[in-house]
């Protein structure tokens, strides 16, 4: 039980059934000594109609087996013909043995057409699996209504249900009625008509097909092949071929793709059973083909005048590159030298041979840019440049000189001078300029003190002045004085006063350290001295115009 269980729980494949046989071998032994016994058979009925000339049956005989056949004895495959009234008039059995297909035809007409394939063997060289086929003439019947009954065996030995064997016999399809004809008369040949295109292109594919018949009393078909000859005929191609075609009529086609152009002769050939062949023919012109796209590379470049382009073509099917535009001569690759601004077109094609159209062509386009002047500039130590670069000709160029601090700028040199910091280029060719500092000159600043300064001082120049003759500026920055651009006047009280004196340099001179200038504002000495008191004492009559004064010491 275990083991029927194991084998139930398997899949047929081909595989296991190497190694189940190998197992079920070993297990069932005493098993296979019973003999298989038929446990299905039934039949499937087909109506048929038998003309003057007969009837041509293709028929499949199938065997299948589970996974242990090796006891069990296949049955033949059957068919019968029956006639209206139920008796069996004729009947075909086949089997296969020692490779090759074994039938018998009983009551009515031959088989022909037979073909084997064989997977596994059951019990005294008896197909486990593959088939047979082949092509019963059914001839030497009235004409009128028949049934075809088509078989189905199973056999196993009994109890053993993985030792299991079908048979099943079948229509192959293509089979039908087959015309009368003169009594006695020789069997016709085979009739074939072969379908083609208008037209073709090379490497393309075309739709080619043949259709072979069975005339009345004509032997059922052998084969049904098409090829071709691109040589008028002295050399042919196979495009297809059946071994096996259906009887009375059979239809073979292909998509066949021709390798080179020119005119094509097709033929169809249908051969018979005897040996009896007709054939069909037919030209077919075959187009050149079109070809892929090419392309150029660099696609597009930008250069200056004088400059060259390296191209190249890439693309098509035949390689034969030709140029043109701006380029010529043939190849995957051209260099070409653009001497003027402006700009200009590559082309190139793919010339095709005799199986390929010239393909498209492809363009590149370059564009000669206007010559540029390159102006270079420089500086010596103490400050920069700005405005080198590459300008149009024609164009003018700005040179700006920067003097870092403590440097001052002294000139241009080159080709072009000039004193002043911003200098303009005329680019009419490559022109290199230099930018000159120097040092800032150091200054000084120096004075003379005033003296002895009082409150009753009058207003007095401060003498200041700088090394480098540059004007000094001064401010007051405290005590009891005004100063008014460089004098100064005491504003009648002491203290002291103190004024810085600065010079902030100019192109040539740093700014000069700053100096304080201090002194001291004091009281006069003693004495006598006329003031106005009109403040306090004067008199004013209009009549005399008297004015009093009185003496004391400065205030």
């Amino acid at each position: 039980m275990r083991v029927r269980l194991l084998i139930r729980a398997m899949t047929t494949d081909t595989a296991r059934h190497a190694f189940l046989g190998a197992l079920l071998a070993a297990v069932l032994a005493p098993a296979f000594a019973a003999p298989s016994t038929t446990q299905v058979s039934r039949y499937t009925a087909e109506p048929i109609t038998l003309e003057a000339g007969g009837y041509l049956l293709n028929f499949d005989i199938l065997w299948s087996c589970d996974d242990a056949p090796q006891g069990t004895t296949s049955a033949p495959g059957k068919i019968d013909l029956v006639d209206g009234s139920g008796s069996v008039v004729g009947q075909v059995t086949g089997t296969i043995g020692g490779g090759s297909a074994l039938v018998n035809v009983q009551g009515a007409g031959t088989v022909s057409n037979t073909s084997v394939s064989v997977g596994q063997l059951g019990a005294g060289g008896t197909p486990a699996s593959g088939f047979l086929h082949g092509t019963w003439r059914v001839s030497g019947l009235s004409p009128g209504p028949y049934t075809l009954q088509f078989w189905y065996f199973q056999e196993a030995v009994p109890g053993f249900p993985v030792s299991t064997i079908t048979t099943q016999a079948s229509d192959a399809g293509g089979s039908g009625p087959v015309g009368g004809g003169p009594v006695g008369a020789p069997a016709p040949p085979p009739g074939v008509t072969l379908s083609v295109p208008p037209s073709a292109t090379a490497f393309q594919p075309a739709a080619i097909g043949a259709t072979a018949t069975v005339p009345a009393n004509g032997n059922p078909l052998a084969s049904v092949a098409i090829d071709m000859s691109l040589d008028g005929g002295a050399t042919w191609v196979p495009v297809t071929a059946d071994t096996r075609p259906t009887s009375p009529s059979d239809t073979e086609s292909d998509s066949y793709s021709f390798g080179e152009a020119g005119a094509a002769t097709l033929r169809a050939t249908a051969t018979d059973t005897s040996g009896l062949q007709a054939t069909a023919e037919k030209t077919l012109t075959v187009a050149k083909a079109g070809q892929p796209a090419i392309a150029i590379a660099p696609a597009s470049s930008a250069v200056a005048p004088g400059q060259s382009v390296a191209f190249t073509a890439s693309g098509g099917a035949t390689g034969n590159y030709s140029w043109g535009g701006s380029a010529s001569g043939s190849g995957p690759s051209q260099t070409v030298t653009f001497p003027t601004p402006g700009t200009y077109s590559v082309s190139a094609v793919d010339t095709g041979n005799s199986n390929y159209n010239a393909s498209a062509a492809a363009t590149a386009t370059v564009t000669v840019l206007a010559p540029f002047f390159t102006l270079s500039v420089s500086a010596t130590a103490g400050g920069t440049v700005a405005g080198g670069g590459a300008y149009p000709a024609d164009a003018r160029a700005t040179a700006v000189a920067t003097a870092d601090p403590g440097s001052a700028f002294s000139g241009w040199t080159g080709d072009q001078t000039g004193a002043t910091q911003t200098l303009s280029v005329l680019m009419n060719s490559n022109k290199s300029i230099m930018a000159h500092f120097s040092p800032l000159l150091a200054q000084t600043i120096s004075f003379v003190p005033p003296g002895v300064v009082s409150t009753r001082s009058p207003a007095f120049a401060l003498t200041v002045t700088s090394s480098s003759g540059l004007p000094v500026s001064l401010a007051l920055d405290s005590g009891p004085a005004t100063l008014m651009g460089g004098t100064v006047a005491p504003t009648g009280t002491t203290g002291e006063v103190t004024i810085t004196a600065t010079q902030p340099g100019n192109a040539q001179y740093l700014p000069a350290p700053a100096v304080v200038i201090a002194f001291a504002i004091g009281m006069p000495p003693p004495g006598v001295l006329l003031s106005d008191d009109s403040a306090a004492t004067k008199r004013t009559d209009k009549e005399t115009h008297t004015t009093s004064f009185r003496s004391g010491p400065a205030n």
